[in-house]
Formats: C-alpha cells, sequence, structure tokens
C-alpha cells in the first residue's frame, strides 16, 4: 500500500484564487482523488505491461480493478492499493524449456516440473500436486518486486502534478461554473 500527502497550503492557495467554500473544497478534492486515482490505474496497467513482459493487458485489469483510494483524516493524505500477488507462467512473453531438474521460464528454474499445456493451448510450465498423475498445477512466478518498484519509480512520480490539475480544474469548475450545485 502506497500513502502519498499533499501540500495544503496549495490547496488553500487554489481555493483562495477562486474563493471556493469550504463544501466546494471537500467535494472538489473527492473528485480529483478519484480521477487521479484512475490516472494512475492507467499509467500503472499501460507501463507495468510491458515492464513484466505480460501477454495482454487482461491479467492486470484483474488485478487493478480492486484498486481503492482512502481519503484519510482531514483533507492531506490518500493511499493506493495494487494487487501484485504472482501471476500464472502462461500469461507472460517467452517460451518453457525443458532442463534438467524440471522445466525454466524467463530465466527462471521449476524444479520437479515440466512443460505442459494449459486449457488454452497455450506452452507453460505444469508441475503435479501429487505422486499420481493427475491433478498438475500451473506454476506461478512472482512479480512484486519488479512492479512495486516500477509503480513507486515510474507511475507515482508525478502524482502530486496531476492531483493538482485535477484540484485546480474541479475547484475552478465548482466556483465559476456552479458545477455540481443544486438549485
Amino acid at each position: 500500500m502506497l500513502a502519498f500527502d499533499f501540500d495544503t497550503s496549495e490547496m488553500k492557495r487554489i481555493a483562495d484564487e477562486f474563493d471556493a467554500s469550504e463544501k466546494d473544497l471537500r467535494h472538489a478534492y473527492s473528485r480529483a482523488l478519484r480521477r487521479t486515482a484512475s490516472t494512475m490505474k492507467t499509467r500503472g496497467r499501460k507501463g507495468l505491461r510491458t515492464e513484466l513482459g505480460l501477454r495482454t493487458a487482461a491479467e492486470l485489469r484483474k488485478r487493478l480493478q480492486g484498486f481503492r483510494f482512502k481519503r484519510g483524516k482531514g483533507m492531506g493524505e490518500v493511499s493506493m492499493w495494487f494487487g501484485l500477488n504472482d501471476m500464472r507462467v502462461s500469461a507472460f512473453k517467452g517460451r518453457a524449456a525443458r532442463t534438467g531438474a524440471g522445466a525454466s521460464f524467463a530465466g527462471q528454474d521449476f524444479d520437479g516440473a515440466f512443460v505442459g499445456r494449459n486449457a488454452k493451448g497455450r506452452q507453460t510450465v505444469m508441475r503435479r500436486v501429487s505422486k499420481s498423475r493427475w491433478p498438475v498445477k500451473e506454476q506461478r512466478m512472482s512479480i512484486e518486486d519488479k512492479a512495486q518498484t516500477y509503480i513507486e519509480d515510474e507511475v507515482f512520480d508525478e502524482i502530486e502534478e496531476v492531483f493538482f490539475k485535477n484540484f485546480r480544474a474541479e475547484v475552478r469548475s465548482r466556483t465559476l461554473y456552479g458545477v455540481g450545485k443544486r438549485d
């Protein structure tokens, strides 16, 4: 989970510039957080697909579906969550190879495993669950370290700029154009 603190003095400066009420600020803050979270989710999904070498973005879409932001007490903190559990070998680009001790994929060795095909017909690395022939289970590769580093260094590098751009636009639309006001 990643936590971010936004500069409240910058938010006050924007509020003073447009002479916004406290209610307008709270609504603009919540909306700007949602829009920023959506932007970060999109940037993360696009970048992680290439960074991790995934075949499709569908695997990541499943992980980011539970993407959450949480407003802390007051108006200065947000927490974001990404699902970074291990992923199936067949989700990655590449070819599995048979080795003397088992199988390997993308430089990672799986002792006691074998190369097989999954239900979709893709070549993958499988391992028997017990000593009998069936059941077999597809092996998984860890993505947490690589993904965490990428998210922190590349995706959330510009979170403050994105947030303040969204916040300024929201405050401006609420004060100048009366967006979100009920008559």
